[in-house]
C-alpha cells in the first residue's frame, strides 16, 4: 500500500514449533492510515502458497512518520516453506468525517520500568502508568509495546486494550503491566505508544 513499508522483521520458531513474525509498519506518507492489516504468506520453492495468516497492527491509527507494531503467529507452519511475503491493507483516515471515530490526542505513558523475569514461561514485563492529560474523555484505549534487539529489529510486541469499555476520564491515571511470553531474541530497547478514541465520537 502506498506510503506504508514493513521494517525490523524478526522470524523465529519457538520450542513448540510455532513460527513467529515480529515487525513494524512505517508510514512514509502524508496521511494517517486506519486499521492497517498485515498478511503474511508462507511460500514454497516454486512460489506455491502453503499457509497464510494476518492481523491488524497493534494500534488503530498509523500516523505519518510513525511506526506501528505487529506480531503474526503460525501455530502449525508447513515444514516445506521456503520463503515468505508480506502484504498490507489499510484505509486513509479522514479527520473531517464525523461518522468515523477520531483519535484522542491526550494519552501518555509514563514511569515505565522493564523487568526481566524468565520464570514459568514469562520472559519479561513492562510496568508503567497510563494518563489522560487532556480535558476530553477517551474510549477504546490501547497501549502498544515494541521490544527491540541489538540490531534494532523487533523481538516482541504486545498491544492490549487497557480500557476496552467505558471511558477514560480526563486526569485519570491507570497502572498497567504487559507480560511477554513470546520473544524473538534478547531485549535491549523498547517503545510504548498509547492510543484511543475521542469518547464522544464512538
Amino acid at each position: 500500500m502506498a506510503g506504508l513499508v514493513v521494517v525490523g522483521v524478526t522470524v523465529d520458531t519457538d520450542d513448540r514449533g510455532r513460527l513467529h513474525f515480529w515487525g513494524e509498519v512505517l508510514n512514509l506518507g502524508q496521511e494517517p492510515q486506519r486499521w492497517v492489516r498485515v498478511d503474511i504468506r508462507l511460500l514454497g520453492a516454486q512460489q506455491e502458497l502453503l499457509a497464510e495468516q494476518g492481523d491488524i497492527l497493534g494500534l488503530e491509527w498509523t500516523l505519518p512518520g510513525e511506526q506501528n507494531p505487529f506480531h503474526i503467529r503460525f501455530l502449525t507452519p508447513p515444514s516445506q516453506w521456503h520463503h515468505y511475503d508480506i502484504r498490507l491493507r489499510g484505509s486513509l483516515h479522514d479527520y473531517r468525517d464525523p461518522t468515523v471515530p477520531q483519535p484522542h490526542a491526550g494519552l501518555v505513558v509514563e514511569r515505565v520500568h522493564f523487568r526481566e523475569i524468565e520464570r514459568a514461561g514469562l520472559h519479561c514485563s513492562l510496568v508503567g502508568l497510563l494518563r489522560n492529560q487532556s480535558l476530553q474523555p477517551a474510549s477504546r484505549v490501547k497501549v502498544a509495546a515494541t521490544l527491540y534487539g541489538a540490531d534494532g529489529k523487533v523481538v516482541g510486541v504486545l498491544s492490549p486494550y487497557l480500557v476496552p469499555r467505558g471511558v477514560f476520564a480526563p486526569g485519570s491515571i491507570l497502572p498497567f503491566e504487559l507480560k511477554f511470553y513470546a520473544l524473538g531474541g534478547e531485549v535491549v530497547n523498547y517503545t510504548l505508544q498509547a492510543q484511543g478514541r475521542l469518547a464522544e465520537s464512538g
